[in-house]
């Protein structure tokens, strides 16, 4: 007779299921254990939210080139893949390193490169040394390529169509399309790039950072590039990264004072790390204001500023200055994916706060083109429907840190000044009584009725008196 109950093998459950290999199960579990890596602090480099990418999954995706292992070997970039050997060709003669010696230092900084990236890599170390070195070369010639001219060949299949060279730009700003910085930096400096070069006295070549602002200048053309003083070349993670830290204020990089919350908003600052901004932005108050057209309507008037600084938007009186934003077909591509950036990786979301207000302010295409008259939005799009629709789908799923807002003063400066009394009356005035040329004809046909029934009640008045 079997007895029910433990042996070396297994356990029974004792309802007639088959027994468990404890052993194997034991030792299978200690073998995934075994494989965890400690996730580090180094890590920068992410594959972007589904939840995103399912809203517009084309913004998150490389058109002409892959760069570093997550989408390399796709079919639709396999044709760049010659190329850049290309490049890399040309990079290595350039350097006056041997193949061995190139591979010799990327092998160096292997573990480093790999810590960098969130999703474990599934490459082995072979192929994922040869992907990082050819991309890392063929970067570094294209910074040099648009720096140089004379560097550029006539079959030079990327800078001989100027369609491409804009494709692979916005290629290297994807968050998912990125290396780590100090690679470039490192491959950059530990060759003998410089020597081949004739430069005057006392000059030399730019380094990769400066060689990176200079190919993205006069590219962004969402504003002008403000490079702070402050930045430390060797705390750049990507390049993306490099792009969000021209164009945030600058003041962001002075610590906020720390305050010490009780624990109840410690609690409720917990959850709304998990409320969506758009469901935020329907119950609390403090994220909702006018748009554009009801701020006018309340005599709030709309100037371009002067400031190159696309977070510079201040409210003076009853005059609101925006800096001027050209709006064209990539422009939310870009946005895009320094807002998933700075989802996955920063503290401080000034691009999912820009993109916040921006969409409190554009409601309809009336908004757009009130903006549009008052030179603060250039409208490449086809029309002024399709700006709109951009900056109300930008938040969509986008998680908001109410306590580090950067606009809550402007969103408190509007909100009073439309709460004023009068200001109220002349915006409800306009919207509901004024809102169409026939609306105020027929006001002011009332209005002259009126007075002309006024002065024949008074003359018989005075006639009945006398």
């Amino acid at each position: 007779m079997e007895v029910v109950g433990t042996s070396r093998q297994g356990t029974s459950s004792g309802n007639g299921d088959a027994s468990i290999d404890m052993e194997g199960l034991v030792k299978s579990i200690r073998k995934k254990l075994g494989k965890l890596s400690c996730p580090s602090s180094k890590c920068c480099i992410y594959k972007v939210p589904k939840k995103f990418k399912k809203i517009n999954e084309e913004a998150y995706t490389p058109l002409r080139v892959s760069i570093g292992p997550l989408h390399h070997g796709k079919e639709d970039l396999e044709d760049m893949e010659e190329h850049k050997l290309r490049y890399f060709n040309d990079f290595m003669q350039r350097s006056g390193k041997s193949l061995e010696e190139l591979v010799k230092i990327m092998e160096e900084m292997e573990k480093g490169i790999r810590e960098c990236y969130a999703e474990t890599i599934d490459f082995d170390r072979y192929k994922f040394l040869e992907i990082i070195l050819v991309d890392a070369a063929f970067i570094i010639e294209v910074l040099l390529r648009h720096w140089f001219d004379d560097l550029r060949t006539p079959n030079d299949r990327i800078f001989s169509k100027p369609w491409m060279i804009y494709d692979i730009k916005y290629d290297l700003l994807l968050l998912e399309n990125q290396i780590p910085f100090f690679v470039l930096q490192d491959l950059f400096k530990m060759t003998n790039i410089q020597a081949g070069f004739q430069f005057s006295q006392n000059e030399t070549l730019p380094n990769p950072f400066i060689l990176t602002l200079n190919f993205f200048m006069s590219f962004l053309q969402i504003q002008e590039l403000l490079v702070p003083e402050h930045i430390n070349p060797s705390e750049i993670k990507h390049v993306l990264d490099l792009l969000r830290i021209c164009l945030i204020p600058k003041q962001s990089s002075q610590p906020p004072e720390e305050k010490i919350p009780s624990k109840v908003n410690q609690f409720i600052a917990f959850l709304r790390r998990f409320i969506p901004r758009q469901s935020l932005q329907q119950t609390e108050r403090k994220f909702d204001i006018p748009s554009a057209i009801e701020l006018y309507e309340a005599r709030v008037k709309f100037e371009v500023s002067s400031s190159k600084n696309l977070f510079d938007i201040k409210f003076r009186g009853n005059v609101l200055e925006i800096p001027h934003t050209k709006i064209n077909d990539s422009t939310e591509r870009l946005l895009r994916n320094i807002i998933a950036y700075e989802q996955c990786h920063c503290d401080v979301h000034f691009f999912g706060d820009y993109t916040m207000i921006m969409d409190s302010l554009i409601n309809t295409s009336k908004d757009v083109e009130l903006l549009v008259q008052a030179k603060i939005i250039e409208n490449c799009l086809s029309d002024n429907n399709d700006v709109s629709n951009l900056f109300n789908r930008l938040n969509k799923e986008v998680i908001i840190f109410s306590e580090e807002y950067y606009f809550t003063k402007l969103h408190k400066e509007l909100n009073d000044f439309c709460e004023i009394p009068s200001h109220k009356w002349k915006a409800t005035l306009r919207q509901d009584y004024c809102n169409t040329p026939w609306r105020v004809l027929s006001i002011i046909v009332a209005a002259i009725l009126l007075g002309l029934t006024f002065i024949q009640s008074l003359c018989s008045l005075v006639s009945c008196n006398k």
